[in-house]
Formats: structure tokens, sequence, C-alpha cells
């Protein structure tokens, strides 16, 4: 079930799995993902309660403070879910079949969460005037990038793009012509003083590699390095 979760969904999980050792807790339960998607700070979930107003430091503390801690030293290494943790998956992976994706991210767990009405997430929720239509209106208009222009979303490292997975990923992993362009792109912006790599390092990378065909076909409407670092004004001398 965990290889369709997005990485910021598996990270939310092993936080909360972390919150219930340290209260001795033999099972995993709503309360401690809540926790989870809350340190994890930085996934669609804490990103779309943010934007609805909610304190999310006031939630944590009153999570924890409903949660008493074990009887006993409690279990190491991962917990077993309770049921109604199961249930809470089970209703994440039907919201993201609703909408089509391919993945379980945070934001559907956290809409899953507060489809339980008995949970102490969200009791704690609905206290700061957070309601199950409100959250899935939030987070899938922030997945769409259509958030109030007020916000600031600079600081977000999820994007649009939090499906992403590892296996994913390792498509680019395994294909020498994408290194081969990061290494141009990274020799790019060491060549313009860069601190970190930016997109149009790439883009000057893939107009700089001669053996990609695509450099050629840009050449032929008249797309060359110099004319791109023209385009970006950065002012820079443009790496030969």
């Amino acid at each position: 079930m965990h290889e369709r979760f997005s990485d910021r969904a598996r990270h939310a999980m092993a936080l909360a799995n972390r919150e219930a050792l340290k209260l001795s807790h033999d099972n995993l339960a709503p309360a401690h993902l809540m926790l989870g998607l809350i340190a994890e700070g930085e996934c669609v979930a804490a990103e779309a309660l943010r934007l609805l107003n909610v304190d999310l430091k006031k939630v944590r503390e009153k999570v924890r403070t409903q949660l008493s801690r074990g009887s006993n030293g409690g279990p190491v290494g991962r917990i077993a879910h309770s049921e109604p943790l199961k249930d809470v998956i089970n209703l994440a992976i039907a919201e993201a079949r609703k909408f089509n994706h391919k993945y379980i991210g945070t934001e559907h767990l956290i809409i899953a969460i507060l489809a339980q009405a008995d949970s102490i997430p969200y009791r704690v929720l609905a206290e700061q005037g957070v309601n199950i239509e409100t959250l899935r209106e939030q987070t899938y208009s922030l997945l769409k990038g259509s958030v109030d222009d007020t916000h600031d979303l600079a600081h977000s490292r999820h994007g649009e793009f939090e499906w992403v997975h590892q296996q994913e990923l390792a498509k680019a992993f395994r294909s020498p012509k994408f290194w081969h362009t990061m290494i141009l792109a990274i020799d790019t912006a060491n060549r313009l003083g860069a601190s970190e790599l930016e997109p149009k390092h790439i883009l000057l990378a893939l107009v700089r590699d001669t053996d990609n065909g695509i450099a050629e076909s840009l050449k032929e409407q008249g797309v060359t390095a110099e004319w791109v670092q023209q385009k970006l004004n950065d002012g820079e001398p443009t790496p030969a």
C-alpha cells in the first residue's frame, strides 16, 4: 500500500510513528498522523491548513494534550496501524481515486482524517473552523496553483509535484543523457557564479550540448546559448 505514497506522505507517516513511540503507544492512530503532517511542515496538507488560517502550533498542542502517555515502555520500531488509521488510509485512497490521482499524498491523508468525525484531529480542527468541504476546496485549489495572490508560496517545495515517486525519478537516474545534461547545467551554473542550480542553467545546458539534437534544431530557429543568455538578461558572460 505504501509504495503508492508520495515521499512527503511517507515522511509524515514516519514522523507519526515517532510521535507514537514518544508516547509509548502500541498503535498508530489518526492523531499521530495529524502530528506527523504538522511536523512534516512543508507538505500540501500543512500548507492548505495555513491558508485556512489554522494555527498549526495550537493544533499540535491540543492534539498532544488529548493523547495520554502509554503505561509501559512501548514498542520499538515501526508501530502497527490502528483500525481507525487503516480507515483513514482507505479513505485517502478513495479520495485520490476520486480525482484520478495516481498517488496518495498528504492532501488525501488530511482530508481523510477530517472525514472521521469521532477523531481527536477532527474535533481540534473543527474548533478552528475547518470542515472537510472547505479543506478539500482549499487543498485542490492549492495544487492547481490558484491560491490567493496575497499568499507567498515561494518557500514551499512541493509545488504540484508531491506525487512524484522515487521510482519515477529513477527513470532519470538511469539515463546517461540526463546526467550529461545535468553535468553541463552544473558547469554552466559554476561559470556564471551561481550558488545553486536553476532552470535557466538547464536550458543553457541544452543549447550548449551539440549532441542532443535539440541544440541543432533550436539553432536553425536562431536560438543559441548567446541568444538565451541575452533573453535571461543576466548580464553575465555566456559559457563557451
